[in-house]
């Protein structure tokens, strides 16, 4: 690919590691602690679910305690931990029914009562309240990083000026937890952050094309960047690190003036040769006050990206601000960086998306 015409900088860019992909890395690693209490609730919901008759009681009981949810009982597949957030998520909300089986249900006691040739349980359970305090603690814990993944796997908007902020987000509330005073909680955090130092961490071999994008964003540029660093390293190690995501903007705007220009001297080649061949007389004098402006106007664009990291920043919490409709709107003021910018916040930051337009699970057959 390097004998391209299109390519950029050797493809130093080329690579791009799927971001949801590395959050579904970094939680599988904590959830290896799984606690005992998610799978006693794993399994009282396997038990309503297991024939319609239990789960039309089931629901009855709900009725009689007033509990009005929306969401129903799902199970969780092992393999997927968001799949068992979305299960704690909608059992948590029916914990009264749960125990209320448990006093007055027959069957469900007997289920969790029956052993195998062993003598050991068949089935753990059931949960009781300490299980439940320990799957709220659980739920808090997931969402972090479940709307991380939501907001990293967005195919309707730009997603690669979000990715800055998300990692921010996860590293402080992994620190937070690696503090906690609850042992499993701190211990399913301090695997979560290995693995994610391994991937996000300083010394990772990171596309820094992710943190320019955050820079293209005219709520945050620089300084966002410049300020976290400094929160997050020592302070010779932040500079470091601003300075590499600024001398990486400034290469890749440098690339694309120089091809701007190629395309400009052509461009002006063509115009010439066009005239002589339409005129009998050869006249340059406007063709050497075009080519001076030309000329003039580069060095002017050489300041671009001073000029617009000079400038103040947007509103950061205006939601309405269209990031693409910004740079189209300022493509004037910024003529080469704004292309810069086109095409580096197009690069999305998760290929789930694109995977799950060729996926046909959950198509083949609905739930009924």
């Amino acid at each position: 690919m390097k004998d391209w015409p299109t390519n950029i900088l050797s493809n130093e860019h080329l690579h791009i590691r799927c971001c949801t992909h590395i959050v579904n890395l970094i939680v599988c690693d904590g959830l290896k602690e799984m606690n005992v209490s998610v799978v006693k609730i794993r399994n009282a919901i396997r038990f309503v679910k297991s024939l319609p008759s239990r789960l039309l009681a089931f629901k009855k009981c709900a009725e009689k305690l007033h509990i009005e949810c929306k969401k129903s009982l799902c199970l969780d597949v092992v393999t997927r931990w968001n799949s068992t957030y979305l299960m704690l998520e909608a059992a948590e909300k029916f914990e009264k029914v749960f125990v209320r089986l448990g006093q007055s249900e027959p069957k469900y006691v007997s289920y969790f009562l029956k052993v195998d040739s062993k003598g050991n349980k068949k089935n753990i359970g059931p949960p009781r309240l300490e299980d439940w305090e320990n799957a709220r603690t659980l739920l808090k814990f997931l969402k972090i990083f479940y709307m991380v993944t939501l907001i990293f796997s967005s195919s309707l908007h730009v997603t690669s000026n979000s990715f800055f902020n998300e990692l921010i987000y996860m590293h402080t509330n992994l620190l937070q937890l690696c503090k906690s005073r609850d042992n499993l909680l701190s211990r399913m955090a301090m695997n979560m952050m290995n693995k994610f130092e391994k991937y996000w961490g300083c010394g990772a071999n990171q596309n820094f094309l992710l943190y320019m994008a955050n820079v293209l964003d005219p709520c945050f540029k620089l300084k966002y960047v410049k300020f976290y660093f400094g929160e997050l390293y020592d302070q010779d190690k932040a500079q470091l690190l601003t300075k590499k995501v600024r001398d990486n903007l400034v290469s890749l705007y440098e690339f694309y003036l120089k091809t701007d220009e190629v395309v400009d001297d052509n461009r002006h080649k063509q115009d010439v040769n066009d005239a002589i061949d339409d005129m009998e007389i050869d006249v340059n004098t406007l063709a050497w006050f075009k080519k001076h402006l030309l000329e003039e106007d580069s060095v002017e664009n050489r300041n671009e990206i001073e000029r617009y990291l000079v400038d103040g920043c947007e509103d950061p919490n205006d939601d309405k601000l269209d990031i693409l409709g910004w740079w189209k709107i300022n493509a004037s003021k910024y003529n080469i960086f704004s292309k810069v910018a086109q095409h580096v916040l197009a690069n999305p930051i998760s290929t789930v998306t694109s995977e799950s337009a060729f996926s046909t699970d959950d198509r083949i057959l609905d739930q009924f």
